[in-house]
């Protein structure tokens, strides 16, 4: 009799333990800096003008994290979704994501994609402010010379409107 007593008690102790711990980072749209010398390396020729332009939504859900990345160019715009997750006891995280068949400008030429990866390695700076690296990797592009990297180190820090630049509605 007393195990049904107690089991109650331990149901809610796993369900709350299965949710994962609250980290400091807030969630909402962020707006990521590249100055021109944290870019470690540019085959793609994205960082000429200063970097890409990057927005990111953040979501979090205990150690689970979302970006809704966008990623806009004069020419261009792609939206993408990194899923990832908090590294165990601390307030590191990484995520991933891929796009499929985009359009994208590769050192002045327009290239067709058959996959763009991003990777972003983060730490959380404050509960504004995130730091970071991301590698954006075009795929199986065409032209060959459209096969490329660009890897960056980045500061994002979290935008509040109505200073925040608007977010593009055509992405592909």
């Amino acid at each position: 009799m007393r195990w049904l007593t107690c089991t109650p008690g331990a149901l809610l102790l796993l369900c709350g333990a299965g949710c994962g711990r609250s980290h400091e980072l807030e969630q909402g749209g962020y707006v990521f800096a590249v100055p021109t010398q944290d870019v470690i390396r540019d085959d793609c020729g994205l960082a000429t003008a200063g970097g890409p332009n990057l927005q990111a939504q953040l979501q979090s859900f205990g150690d689970d994290i979302r970006f809704a990345l966008v990623q806009q160019s004069a020419t261009s715009c792609l939206a993408v979704e990194l899923v990832g997750q908090y590294q165990y006891n601390t307030e590191n995280f990484f995520a991933d994501g891929t796009a499929s068949n985009p359009l994208l400008q590769a050192n002045g030429t327009v290239c067709h994609v058959s996959f763009v990866q991003y990777h972003l390695d983060g730490v959380t700076v404050s509960p504004s402010v995130f730091s970071g690296v991301m590698r954006i990797s075009y795929l199986g592009s065409t032209p060959v010379a459209c096969n490329c990297q660009l890897w960056f180190n980045f500061q994002a820090a979290l935008c509040i409107p109505p200073s925040c630049p608007p977010v593009p509605t055509q992405c592909s």
